[in-house]
């Protein structure tokens, strides 16, 4: 990851270019992607898109495509957000002069569908994007594939378009080696960029905006608390080789575990989508909450900003996650990171930092295999209890 750029090089300073030499002072940029249905991932990636383009177009009209515009609305009100199957998407794909399709792992084995197999040719969920950057770019916009993870393709209707969408686009950045591959075995025969997730350019709040959260939940920031905190998230996942249910169950009893070695955990819904069951962190939290009592296991329920999310992943002795972004927000904030994945895009990152001894696949999950890898680093933090005394 080292020689793999933040950004596109020069990708900025042409824009500034195409746009001078039309004199247009005030382009109208639309960012589109999986924002606002309160999945700090994605969030994150919007914060940064939003920040990199205020920088160089400070009089930009900034417009958001996306599923929750309420949201994204209440974090940034300067800017215009419509859901992205609204008359106002519409209109703002025909009118945009730049067109981000903004990061993310736009088509991947878990998240590609809606639910409906029998009619996943036909479920635009994966589809949508690329017909959407196609569009505009039909309409005279400078189309942008941001830093997309493409990780697997699992029909061939998602293939066909993603050669054909991307074949006409102006830029094609990727954040990781398999996407890249992916996309070349698909048949994308053009210039794709690697670059690093946008997420990585995320600054932290105030670490007191973080300590503020913890003493809501009982919890003290660094070095104040007498107990160590481990960080967990886990998720469900809609994939037959992941047993939902196991992955409950064995959470219990690692948290009872590292509870019994005198640890504090934290419960970090990273997702907390509002209709979605698989997607919905806090409802796995909480269902956790219940197998291992109340009072044990401590549990986050609001859903801070990433900046936020980033300061707090600061203040823990541990991290142990399923959620990439969890991985890559936290890899900034120095702290230990034992990996839990469930998809290809979150092994790619893992290997790209050289963490492979602190991952583990989620259908491995359990508390022995757990215990093997984390017991060195947990007794290295804080040994445990002392041994009682003949």
């Amino acid at each position: 990851m080292k020689n793999m750029p933040f950004d596109v090089p020069g990708l900025w300073e042409g824009y500034e270019k195409y746009f001078r030499e039309r004199s247009v002072t005030s382009p109208r940029v639309v960012i589109h992607g999986g924002y606002g249905k309160r999945n700090t991932g994605d969030d994150a990636i919007l914060n940064v898109l939003i920040d990199r383009t205020r920088e160089h177009f400070p009089k930009a009209r900034i417009t958001v495509l996306c599923h929750g515009p309420q949201n994204v609305l209440a974090w940034y009100p300067d800017v215009q957000a419509y859901h992205f199957k609204s008359l106002g998407a519409l209109k703002t794909i025909l009118t945009s002069d730049i067109y981000f399709i903004g990061g993310g792992g736009i088509v991947n084995k878990i998240n590609t569908y809606s639910g409906n197999q029998k009619m996943r040719l036909l479920d635009m969920k994966g589809k949508f994007l690329f017909m959407a950057a196609w569009l505009a770019k039909r309409t005279g916009a400078q189309t942008h594939f941001y830093a997309i993870g493409a990780t697997s393709f699992p029909d061939a209707a998602v293939k066909r378009l993603a050669r054909w969408s991307l074949a006409s686009a102006d830029v094609v950045s990727v954040r990781d080696p398999r996407s890249l591959r992916n996309l070349r075995e698909a048949g994308v025969k053009r210039e794709i960029i690697p670059v690093r997730d946008p997420a990585l350019s995320l600054e932290p709040a105030p670490r007191e905006e973080a300590v503020r959260l913890l003493k809501k939940l009982g919890l003290e920031g660094k070095p104040e608390r007498k107990r160590p905190l481990l960080g967990l998230n886990l998720r469900y996942v809609g994939d037959p080789e992941v047993d939902n249910e196991s992955t409950l169950r064995e959470g219990a009893r690692v948290t009872k575990w590292l509870i019994g070695k005198g640890w504090d955990v934290l419960f970090l819904p990273i997702s907390q989508h509002p209709s979605k069951h698989l997607e919905d962190d806090l409802d796995l939290g909480r269902q956790l909450r219940s197998r291992v009592g109340d009072s044990s296991l401590r549990l986050l329920e609001e859903y801070p900003h990433p900046r936020v999310m980033m300061a707090l992943l600061g203040e823990l002795d541990i991290l142990a996650t399923t959620r990439l972004h969890a991985v890559i927000l936290g890899s900034k904030m120095d702290i230990p990171i034992f990996t839990i994945s469930y998809d290809h895009k979150v092994t790619e990152f893992v290997k790209l930092l050289g963490w492979e001894n602190m991952l583990l696949p989620l259908k491995d999950f359990s508390l022995e295999t757990l215990q093997s890898r984390l017991e060195p680093y947990l007794d290295r933090i804080h040994p445990g209890p002392p041994p009682l005394s003949s």
